[in-house]
């Protein structure tokens, strides 16, 4: 389908779309043949929040990856300091040094009616294609299925691209069924039940691609893929692309797709994938040329239109140069995004260590530069491209009080010459979760800080629950170099660079405890960890969930770990 002519198909699908927005139309944006820049639509548009759910269906929780779970109604800052470990499973999925992410992070849905009663269980893929469906109350698997991958990689395994799959699946809990991409690149769709096949297998990405999180809107599930991996004889790269699957007729899903880039370059990525808002699905992009009008769209914020059919508006950092020369690239953090008085923001940070803050309906003005607010240094002084800055994505709150919170998830120090916290809980070195109010500024909005906590090393996205947030100390190494832990591909003892596996292997080793804390959302303060439950444990782009009265949290050696109230 081209990236410019809506068909009779994707107009039905941006008709469907335009009912989770509040508003009465959904602008039809002109494009102008000679300029792949969108004209702009000056109405604003505040987005229509789904109703909240204790289930955790998606990638942070719901379609604008908040990461707050706004119908979990168990625990809270009465009871979270008595939390316990209710168990652990071991699943089958071997690790591989070079894949760092042996398992998706969990889905979580309640209420399955399974041959053995209803049941509330957890889903998770494996980097071996096997779909688990665990019991959340006991962790017992209920049933598993494995869709092996005859192709042939093109290329050996890399930690950067590991030739596993890794996109968190969708449920679809109204009708019944679980979404996600395998090894071979297709979409499936299998009963939360039993694990039937519920639509025809179809490709969707290439095969061994790097594809992150999927996200269900309507009848189409989205995902995005980068760095240009996997592929085939046929498709030797696959270039950065947003994939949409109409899955209207089961027997035949139809493919569409966006490209940010005609190469490795410019690819979309972050741990949430596609992000829902009021212009389509937003995605931020990695380092590559910024040129439009040629189709490679390089660390941007891209907001894509419905069914994948086109680009609506973007936002390119005014210093989106300096980005690229030094590998700061946006893909990173990925955006969050979320109603704010009379608008709806999106949130875009990355290695650089800078919060943007942005208009959905108008993400950088005339220019596609100006953001609405942009923070100063919060982290990354060096300005490495490893081990520093945000990596994962960011997190919302809103108390009952009606001040909206960002929670952003620090790698490294705090700059030296950033904000200062009126609550802080000691010296970071390694890594944090940094908490601020958003605020009206006039006609703009402004980030107030509000704490910084105590040294995590390093931060997984934080989630957060009536009032608390859920904070992973996911113990990996963010250096890129066993030899040299300030650099990447070279070498401060003589020695040799390290073997892929050489590398996966250090990579994974645990660099501290992971270790789950929870924090009070207002003021940073600890009310409970899980101390050393996991020790020994290292985790890749897991973030922890909190559903149904538990937290869940996944681990390289392939475990699955539950935490609740006994």
């Amino acid at each position: 389908m081209s990236n410019r002519v809506m068909s009779k198909t994707t107009t039905r699908i941006a008709a469907s779309f335009a009912s989770v927005i509040a508003l009465a139309l959904l602008p039809a944006l002109a494009q102008d043949d000679e300029d792949a820049r969108p004209a702009r639509v000056s109405a604003p548009a505040v987005l229509a929040i789904a109703p909240a759910v204790p289930d955790w269906l998606t990638w942070g929780y719901d379609q604008q990856r908040t990461g707050w779970n706004r119908g979990e109604t168990i625990l809270g800052k009465n009871n979270v300091g008595k939390l316990k470990l209710l168990w652990s499973a071991k699943l089958s999925t071997p690790p591989v040094n070079t894949s760092l992410s042996t398992l998706t992070s969990p889905i979580v849905v309640q209420g399955v009616a399974t041959a053995d009663g209803v049941r509330d269980m957890v889903y998770i893929v494996g980097i071996d294609d096997t779909v688990f469906a665990l019991d959340a109350g006991s962790g017992k698997i209920a049933w598993q299925k494995t869709f092996p991958n005859p192709g042939t990689p093109l290329r050996k395994p890399t930690v950067n691209c590991a030739n596993t799959e890794q996109a968190t699946p969708v449920a679809d809990k109204k009708n019944g069924i679980l979404y996600f991409t395998a090894g071979d690149g297709k979409l499936r769709g299998l009963s939360l039940a039993d694990g039937s096949e519920r639509i025809a297998a179809t490709d969707m990405v290439a095969p061994f691609s790097r594809n992150w999180s999927l996200n269900l809107v309507g009848d189409m599930v989205y995902t995005a893929a980068g760095r240009g991996c996997g592929g085939s004889k046929a498709e030797p790269i696959e270039p950065g692309t947003v994939a949409a699957m109409d899955i209207s007729d089961s027997g035949h899903p139809k493919l569409s797709r966006f490209y940010t880039g005609k190469g490795r370059p410019a690819g979309p990525w972050g741990g949430g994938g596609p992000v829902l808002g009021t212009q389509g699905l937003y995605v931020d992009t990695a380092d590559g040329p910024n040129n439009p009008g040629s189709g490679i769209y390089g660390n941007m914020v891209l907001a894509v239109r419905p069914g994948a059919s086109g680009l609506n508006d973007s936002f390119v950092p005014p210093n989106w140069r300096y980005l690229n020369a030094k590998d700061l690239d946006l893909g990173s953090g990925g955006p969050v995004i979320f109603p704010f008085g009379t608008r709806t923001l999106v949130a875009a940070a990355a290695k650089e260590g800078v919060v943007y803050l942005l208009n959905a309906d108008n993400l950088g003005g005339l220019d596609h530069t100006k953001a609405l607010y942009t923070a100063p240094r919060l982290g990354n002084d060096d300005q490495t491209y490893w081990g520093h800055g945000v990596w994962g994505g960011m997190t919302v709150y809103e108390n009952p009080k009606g001040e909206r919170y960002l929670y952003v998830p620090m790698w490294g120090p705090p700059a030296k010459d950033g904000p200062k916290y009126p609550i802080s809980y000691g010296n970071a070195p390694d890594g944090s979760i940094m908490a601020f109010k958003i605020l009206a500024d006039g006609d703009g909005v402004t980030m107030d800080p509000a704490w910084i906590s105590h040294d995590l090393n390093p931060p997984a996205p934080a989630v957060v629950a009536n009032g608390v947030v859920y904070a992973l100390q996911a113990a990996e190494h963010t250096s890129q170099h066993p030899n040299n832990p300030e650099g990447h591909g070279r070498s401060l003892d003589g020695k040799p660079p390290p073997t892929e596996d050489e590398l996966g292997r250090y990579r994974t080793t645990p660099a501290s405890t992971m270790t789950l804390f929870a924090l009070d959302a207002e003021t940073g303060k600890e009310l409970w960890s899980s101390k050393k439950a996991m020790d020994g444990q290292t985790t890749h782009f897991a973030e922890p969930v909190v559903a149904l009265g538990k937290l869940f949290v996944v681990d390289h050696n392939a475990h699955v770990w539950a935490f609740g109230l006994k």
